[in-house]
């Protein structure tokens, strides 16, 4: 039986823990989960200039748009039909004027899997000549890897379908819309081949295809050549007339940022294939090879990826990807 002294030593450790479970159970309720504090920003559209507008979207891919008098010309659609529409939703609180041209920057189905959207809004579509022969050559593969966002989004896979260009070139092409110029360029491979950029000279604004984007660890499995990629890229950071760079992945940038990424590039690059040179295995090097000064870029956590990709390349001069 509980002597009376020892009641009263239990009643006010029972107040204190009440109180201090209390105290926690307030603090856990004001302060945001982890999941609230890594919750990706919403995407946002960014005026660039006043007819040309940057649709942001840090989860996912960017788009661009431009808008005339005489219609809207587009740069990606997005990774799904239905995201598709939420940019074309976008698009329409700005303008009504009819959408003409969609330009598809490269393969990748975070950029073209929209299309099905914007080709039932009576858009026509341009793409580089080796983007057209990527993209109906890998479509499967591009599905498999789009499960898991389709699955997160709830999107059905069967919306998605393969809408090639109307229109391809080689080199260069521009588009005149509305009294303002696009200039198409294809400056050699870069992430992958068909790398467009796209330049607004009255905006003084390039947009860059999946060849960069701002502190991140790009995917490496595509390039055919990382020498032809660091050279386009110190190319594009030297352009006069460009003040802002608006990337495929990543926020608003500048020639600085390019330089910044093509330095990466080249470190990772001549770094791993050092290793790969002197004999050191795929399973040692990416061991050993870590590149911690690159710790909190975007997308540190595929090194060892990227490792395994640039020695596929090195060793055996193939991507399997396209194979």
């Amino acid at each position: 039986m509980a002597t009376l002294a020892s009641l009263a030593l239990r009643a006010p450790m029972r107040i204190l823990i009440v109180f201090f479970a209390l105290l926690i159970g307030a603090v856990s309720a004001s302060a945001p989960t982890a999941a609230q504090q890594d919750a990706p920003p919403a995407a946002t559209v960014k005026r660039i200039a006043s007819d040309l507008y940057f649709f942001f979207d840090y989860a996912g891919s960017n788009s661009v748009f431009l808008v005339t008098n005489d219609g809207v010309l587009v740069i990606d659609t997005r990774q799904h039909p239905q995201a598709g529409q939420e940019l074309i939703t976008e698009i329409r609180k700005i303008t009504d004027k009819p959408i003409r041209w969609v330009i598809n920057s490269h393969f990748h189905g975070d950029h073209t899997f929209g299309n099905a959207a914007f080709q039932a809004a009576g858009a026509k579509f341009i793409a580089q000549q080796e983007t057209q022969r990527i993209m109906q050559k890998v479509q499967p593969k591009e599905m498999a890897r789009r499960q898991s966002y389709f699955k997160s989004h709830n999107y059905d896979p069967n919306e998605v379908k393969l809408i090639l260009p109307d229109v391809t070139f080689d080199k260069d092409m521009t588009v005149w819309l509305g009294g303002r110029e696009v200039r198409l360029m294809y400056l050699g491979p870069g992430q992958q081949d068909g790398d467009t950029f796209v330049y607004f000279p009255h905006a003084h604004a390039l947009f860059t295809p999946g060849s960069f984007a701002t502190r991140n660890i790009p995917n490496m499995a595509f390039t055919t050549s990382v020498d032809s990629w660091i050279n386009l890229l110190e190319r594009v950071a030297g352009m006069k007339g460009v003040d802002r760079i608006l990337p495929a992945h990543g926020d608003v940038a500048t020639g600085a940022d390019v330089r910044e990424f093509a330095a990466m590039l080249r470190d990772e690059y001549t770094t791993v294939k050092a290793a790969a040179d002197k004999g050191v295995s795929l399973e040692e090097a990416q061991r050993t090879l870590t590149f911690p000064q690159y710790k909190d870029w975007r997308n540190y956590g595929r090194i060892k990826e990227e490792i395994a990709s640039i020695y596929e390349l090195i060793k055996t001069g193939r991507r399997s990807y396209f194979e």
